[in-house]
């Protein structure tokens, strides 16, 4: 292990320095001796111990007398935290790949990562399988985690037809047009992010050149509920209007995201999704909703008829349909997830991104 260690830090230095190559080129073929069962070289061991330890001997007896005694050991844990230093730093970097995040479990922790809400899905396919064993978390979590990314490498490569992932209920910004690429993003009304990305989409006129369409998406919680607390309940509004059309242009329950989606009328204002969000009880929301409909241009009778659509089961069954179109084919661990001209963004697409997709 010792001559393992001397190589991971000279190889490090002779990248700085072209006096630490020739030891490198040493403790290598050592490691080489070692990995094919032979013995290190006795003369390159003793001559590192030598110069490590003579000058210590004069300055620092004692130390010299410790390292003397353990410094095979001192390699042998020297050597495994770097190898699990270094696997870590490939997982992350493979995670950031893969999943546009170093951390699949936190997405929004990572720096490096796109502006997105996490879903925590990663635990699908290999690593759920493998902790419904009931293995120890502490044993299997890095290595099965590691393993549900090299998974998913084949997502990260394929090609991505949103015209395959549409809903069966799809609605689109302006009237089908054959002709037209299709686009799909995938949203949480109660995500900030997936309001910035409708946003560029808009401003990058990609809704004017593309048949746009969304899915609906509230982000479960581990523990039940949804992550924004009144997603589902607007996202039930959003699918019942589909079934109440009014012909118009935006439909009606792209008019009703947009207002759900506003900005704020002053700059010193809180906009309306992060009163829902954190301010506002369901009845509130309900009422809210009620004044939107009323706004795009619905009478009281067929508000009334959206309301008792929205707890239907045609509408439970619908989101249950997007919702397994999310999870278990596109399999995306972050809202929102936009399919576009084959390739599949994990994160909120900047306008220059989008316009480069127009071109």
């Amino acid at each position: 292990m010792f001559c393992i260690a001397a190589f991971i830090v000279f190889a490090i230095l002779a990248l700085f320095s072209a006096s630490y190559r020739p030891l490198a080129a040493k403790a290598w073929r050592c490691v080489l001796r070692r990995v094919t069962f032979r013995p290190c070289d006795i003369n390159f061991s003793e001559e590192l111990k030598g110069k490590l330890l003579g000058k210590l001997i004069f300055t620092h007896p004692r130390l010299a007398r410790f390292l003397n005694r353990w410094i095979d050991w001192l390699a042998f844990v020297f050597v495994i935290l770097s190898i699990w230093s270094l696997f870590y730093v490939a997982n992350a970097g493979l995670n950031l790949w893969v999943y546009d995040t170093c951390d699949p479990r936190d997405v929004e922790s990572c720096s490096l990562g796109g502006e997105a809400c996490g879903v925590g899905q990663e635990k699908l396919g290999l690593v759920q399988s493998i902790q419904d064993g009931r293995l120890d978390e502490w044993v299997t979590g890095p290595f099965t985690r590691f393993a549900e990314t090299v998974s998913r490498l084949p997502d990260r490569l394929k090609q991505w037809e949103p015209s395959a992932y549409l809903s069966p209920s799809a609605s689109y910004y302006r009237a089908l047009d054959e002709e037209k690429p299709y686009v799909i993003e995938i949203i949480d009304p109660g995500c900030q992010f997936c309001k910035k990305l409708t946003k560029n989409l808009k401003e990058a006129s990609v809704m004017e050149a593309r048949n746009v369409s969304y899915l609906l998406y509230p982000i479960p919680k581990p523990e039940g509920g949804y992550k924004f607390p009144h997603s589902y309940f607007i996202a039930s509004y959003l699918e019942a209007v589909k079934h109440v059309p009014l012909g118009s242009n935006p439909p009606a329950d792209w008019q009703l995201l947009e207002k759900i989606f506003a900005d704020p009328a002053g700059l010193d204002e809180i906009d309306i999704q992060t009163k829902i969000n954190i301010g506002m009880l369901r009845e509130d929301v309900e009422k809210q909703l009620r004044e939107w409909l009323a706004e795009i241009g619905y009478t009281a009778a067929q508000i009334r008829q959206i309301e008792t659509a929205a707890t239907s089961e045609e509408v439970r069954l619908s989101l249950e349909a997007q919702k397994f179109i999310v999870e278990s084919r596109i399999r995306t661990i972050k809202i929102p997830t936009l399919l576009i001209d084959s390739r599949r963004h994990d994160r909120v697409v900047d306008m220059e991104t989008l316009r480069e997709h127009l071109e």
